[in-house]
C-alpha cells in the first residue's frame, strides 16, 4: 500500500482537485508528450504539451481477468500533416506509451505523477474531411506480455543456454522411455518372504 505525503493528502483535499493526465509517446530520439490541460507542463525531462480539446483517450478499465487496451485519438489537425502522419505510420507500431495523473497544487505544479497505464502501440488510422483530420491510434497493455508463453522446454539443450555447467537434464531424453520398477524384484530375493 502507498503512503501518501502530506502535500498530495492537502492537494486531494482542497475544494478544487487539479488532475492532469499525461500521456508519453516514446518516439525515438524524441518522445512526444501531451497533456489534457491548455498549457505545457514539464515534468521528468520532457514537456508536455497542452492539448485540451484536441485529444483524448479511452477510460483505463481495471478488472480482474481482463486486459484492455487504451485508444488515443488526436482530432481537428490541419490535413497538411497527414502525409507525416503516413510517412511515420511504420514506427508507430510496438512504440512505448505510458499514462500518468498528476495531481497539481492551487500554483498548477506537479505534486505527483504515479504511472496509470504502460503499453505499446498497435495500429494508427486515419480520418480527414478534407480540411482537418483525426488520428486515432490504439495501444496495447504491457500486461499482456504475462500472458505469452515462455518457449523454453525441460530439455538439455535448453537448460544448457540458461547455465551452460548445468547437468540436470543431460540424461532426460536416455531414460525417457526407460521403465523403472521400484523396488525390483532382486530386493525381494535378498530380503526372502516376510512372516
Amino acid at each position: 500500500m502507498r503512503t501518501l505525503s502530506a502535500p498530495i493528502v492537502s492537494a486531494l483535499n482542497a475544494p478544487l482537485v487539479r488532475l492532469v493526465q499525461l500521456v508519453i509517446l516514446g518516439f525515438s530520439p524524441t518522445p512526444i508528450g501531451l497533456n489534457s490541460s491548455n498549457w505545457d507542463i514539464d515534468y521528468g525531462g520532457v514537456t508536455y504539451k497542452g492539448a485540451a480539446g484536441l485529444g483524448s483517450v479511452t477510460m483505463i478499465q481495471d478488472s480482474p481477468g481482463e486486459i484492455q487496451g487504451l485508444r488515443f485519438k488526436l482530432a481537428g489537425i490541419d490535413s497538411a500533416y497527414i502525409a507525416l502522419a503516413l510517412d511515420d505510420a511504420n514506427i508507430v507500431q510496438g512504440t512505448v506509451v505510458g499514462v500518468r495523473t498528476a495531481i497539481l497544487d492551487s500554483s498548477n505544479q506537479i505534486i505527483d505523477a504515479p504511472l496509470e497505464w504502460v503499453g505499446r502501440l498497435d495500429t494508427m488510422s486515419i480520418e480527414e474531411d478534407g480540411e482537418t483530420c483525426a488520428i486515432t491510434a490504439t495501444a496495447e497493455s504491457s500486461a499482456v506480455d504475462l500472458l505469452r508463453g515462455i518457449a523454453l522446454t525441460y530439455s538439455d539443450a535448453d537448460q544448457k543456454s540458461i547455465s551452460s555447467t548445468d547437468r540436470s537434464f543431460e540424461f532426460v531424453l536416455s531414460q525417457a522411455n526407460t521403465p523403472i520398477v521400484w523396488p525390483s524384484k532382486l530386493w525381494y530375493q535378498a530380503v526372502g518372504p516376510t512372516r
